[in-house]
């Protein structure tokens, strides 16, 4: 996994970039935010790191620069606050996709760069393949508004599939049958991204 980390702040970058490489992770760090995004296409990372407190204002420039297809096939972006998110500001991210956000450096809330660690489990989903009724079972990581993260028991069942007409999705004891359209397929990870429509 390679990690960009864009602050101007050595202790900062030092303390993150020590965990990041405690978990397998490559880091490269940047202190100029212009710099880092004028290489972003070259170092294509799979996890960005920035500190807000810093550019206040330039984190919203990176996820759009990022949106329009710069940096690579969909790198994951954290940003660093020292103080906790606003519920404006938390809904703020989650529309714009930032992946997550952390206010303390250490390795409890750098977790997700630990490529070795359990997903959470918040719900299942079940649905049967539209050409050949095949049924497909997985696992619910994560929901942010319309959008399901999940892990595939059997992914190699899955064949490509634009829309699932019939998706049977249980989350906190309740169950709901909706249709979804595939955003992103990972075959090797089996993971699997839905938006419910």
């Amino acid at each position: 996994m390679k990690v960009l980390i864009i602050t101007e702040k050595q202790d900062l970058s030092t303390k993150i970039s020590t965990i990041a490489k405690n978990y397998g992770a490559d880091t490269i760090i940047y202190k100029w935010f212009l710099k880092a995004l004028d290489n972003l296409e070259e170092i294509q990372p799979d996890v960005i790191i920035l500190s807000t407190s810093e550019y206040p204002r330039l984190w919203k420039t990176l996820v759009q620069f990022l949106k329009s297809g710069f940096g690579g096939p969909n790198p994951r972006t954290y940003l660093y606050k020292d103080i906790p998110l606003s519920e404006e500001d938390q809904e703020k991210y989650e529309e714009l996709g930032i992946s997550g956000y952390f206010t303390q450096i250490n390795e409890n809330s750098l977790n997700f760069l630990n490529t070795n660690a359990p997903l959470p489990v918040i719900g299942e989903v079940l649905f049967s393949m539209p050409q050949d009724g095949k049924i497909i079972s997985g696992m619910i990581n994560a929901v942010n508004k319309n959008e399901l993260k999940c892990t595939l028991d059997f992914a190699e069942d899955f064949t490509g599939v634009e829309k699932i007409p019939n998706l049977n999705v249980r989350l906190e004891n309740h169950i709901k049958n909706c249709s979804a359209r595939v955003k992103q397929f990972d075959k090797f990870k089996n993971s699997l991204i839905l938006e419910v429509q």
